[in-house]
């Protein structure tokens, strides 16, 4: 098992990267590092599968992982490097124009890629390509609009998990009556949670798939009424949130909703959050006995995906040892190692057999998304340049005091940069 470096600075990782980056010619064996901002412990248990996967097919080769304190600071980290000649070996990237804000110095992978390439649906693939050209190895999908229970605090309640908006709005009504005045439980201290919630959980729910796709597609006007509308409704949930969820970071408030309060107004019965948040409660809880999983009431019927994918650059002097470890990545044993512990969905299409390598949530995600519309994130759709850190903070704010005003001004100023 690896132990990941947590990259305090970039004087750091520049020191490491020049100790542990190429190999000794003599031996042929390579070292190289790999970027992520990955940092929970399924997370990184997922890529030391994937990276054991390629140990036993090119054992000459010595993967590092390096985590970053954020996203942010990883693509910083990357920028710096580029722009000084030390280009990253492999680096994480989100399907989308997170990854696609690379494509000026990512290594074009298409012709290697001829052997995989198949087994990926093209709507994933175009989502990591530019003119064509893949740039991106997609690895697993990831599952944002899920939620997840307090099955005892249900059964005390003596409630059931709602469905649709209307069953929602009395639930919340019926566990106030209760004393539980803020069952809503997320940890936003780093603004991104708010932004997810937001806009992959109740304004997908409340306007729908085709809206959302061409919205943040850049088709639509920024000051659509059905968004204004979307934003009234969601206002009204944001007294049934954790009262504490701004000092918060993501999977403190999560696991918030495992806690026993003392005191009802305290108590947590429903956390909304990806994939990867089963994966984390799954660590100490069990599944459909302590938590269970559900879509995000109101939003049944999608699947709003997100994905992750590695990249590598021009000019990098461990290419063939990347390109390796990608095809690693995309064949089915690394798909199922990687996906099979993080929790996530194979971003390959894998055989029916393979299904039983999966946990009962990952189970559970496969079956909504054969039965539901697959709708991108938003981030997915929008352009990389955008300012979502911006727009996390207003939304982080709307959630907090409820003004729209904002939010909409901030969108509208900035709406012809989501097509870019």
């Amino acid at each position: 098992m690896r132990t990941a470096t947590q990259l305090g600075s970039l004087l750091s990782l520049a020191a490491f990267a020049c100790a542990c980056s190429g190999g000794d010619e003599q031996t042929g064996e390579v070292q190289f590092e790999l970027l992520t901002w990955w940092s929970q412990k399924s997370e990184l248990d997922a890529i030391d599968a994937a990276i054991a996967v390629n140990d036993a097919k090119h054992p000459h080769v010595h993967i590092r992982v390096l985590t970053a304190d954020s996203q942010g600071a990883m693509a910083n980290d990357v920028q710096t490097r580029l722009a000084t000649g030390t280009p990253p070996t492999a680096y994480q990237a989100n399907l989308g124009g997170n990854a696609l804000q690379w494509q000026d110095s990512a290594l074009p992978l298409s012709s290697r890629a001829v052997a995989w390439r198949g087994a990926f649906n093209d709507s994933i693939l175009e989502r990591v390509s530019v003119a064509g050209d893949l740039i991106a190895v997609p690895l697993a999908l990831t599952r944002q609009n899920n939620a997840y229970y307090n099955l005892s605090v249900l059964a005390d309640a003596g409630l059931e998990i709602p469905e649709g908006r209307d069953e929602l709005g009395a639930w919340l009504a019926a566990l106030s009556d209760k004393g539980y005045t803020h069952p809503i439980c997320m940890g936003d201290q780093h603004n991104w949670v708010s932004a997810h919630v937001l806009f992959e959980d109740i304004v997908p729910g409340y306007v729908g798939a085709d809206f959302s796709q061409d919205f943040w597609s850049g088709k639509l006007d920024a000051d659509d009424p059905a968004l204004s509308d979307a934003l009234d409704y969601a206002a009204t949930l944001n007294p049934y949130y954790n009262t504490d969820f701004a000092d918060l970071d993501w999977d403190k408030g999560l696991l918030r909703v495992m806690d026993r309060a003392k005191d009802p107004a305290e108590q947590c019965v429903v956390a909304p959050m990806g994939d990867w948040g089963g994966a984390v409660l799954a660590d100490s809880y069990a599944y459909d006995k302590d938590f269970t999983q559900r879509s995000w009431p109101g939003a049944e019927k999608l699947f709003v995906l997100a994905g992750d994918a590695f990249m590598t650059t021009r000019g990098v002097k461990d290419e063939d040892a990347a390109l390796d470890f990608f095809d690693t990545l995309a064949s089915e044993e690394g798909q199922v190692a990687f996906n099979a512990k993080k929790g996530s969905v194979p971003a390959r299409t894998l055989p029916q057999e393979l299904r039983s390598s999966f946990g009962p949530l990952t189970r559970a995600n496969l079956d909504d998304l054969a039965a539901g519309t697959a709708l991108p994130a938003f981030k997915v759709l929008g352009s990389g340049s955008f300012p979502w850190d911006d727009l996390a903070k207003l939304t982080h704010d709307f959630m907090l005091v409820g003004d729209k005003a904002p939010l909409i001004a901030f969108i509208a100023k900035n709406y012809d940069k989501l097509s870019r």
